[in-house]
């Protein structure tokens, strides 16, 4: 999940570098690499949260399911939302039945992308947290998703109010504190 992360950083910081001011949201090719690189995250953590459902102690098993459930819906979903902007929104865009391809907020394909990862990720962090064993050593990991998660749901105050820079209390937590403790 980290290497996925600075991948996904640098093809950020290599838009910046050919558009020097972007006037406009990100574009392809770099959207389509970071959607691609969105869709590979969501199967790392899907694996992550199947491995913390399968290495649950059994006081934990609980918690262990609600994490494999959450990431699993979150996984899916932002998979479905990235499959359907790669194929079917960029042709109904070239074929000039859309007026763009990209996320851009207001949007129902933004909206759930938000779901995914704001209200289900956040869920599935939180829900990790209370899945990882009560060891010591596993005392800064639980701290880290459970911060993590926390930011991911507080971060729905951008949607909510239409102030999409709030939305990126979200993002430090998925981008952030999942990766972290992910390795």
């Amino acid at each position: 999940m980290l290497a996925i992360g600075i991948l996904y950083l640098a093809t950020i910081a290599l838009w910046l570098f050919v558009e020097a001011i972007p006037q406009e949201p990100i574009g392809d090719p770099f959207l389509a690499v970071m959607e691609g690189l969105t869709m590979v995250s969501a199967l790392a953590l899907f694996g992550l949260v199947t491995a913390l459902w399968g290495f649950a102690e059994r006081a934990h098993r609980v918690q262990g399911m609600l994490t494999l459930s959450l990431g699993a819906l979150a996984a899916s979903l932002t998979m479905a939302v990235h499959f359907v902007q790669l194929t079917a929104i960029r042709q109904l865009w070239r074929a000039g039945q859309l007026p763009d391809y990209r996320l851009v907020w207001p949007s129902a394909t933004l909206a759930v992308e938000y779901f995914a990862w704001d209200v289900l990720g956040g869920g599935t962090m939180v829900f990790a947290s209370f899945a990882l064993s009560g060891g010591p050593d596993s005392a800064p990991t639980r701290r880290t998703m459970l911060i993590g998660g926390a930011l991911c749901l507080l971060g729905l105050v951008g949607p909510g109010s239409g102030r999409m820079i709030l939305q990126n209390i979200a993002v430090t937590g998925y981008a952030i504190f999942l990766p972290v403790p992910a390795p």
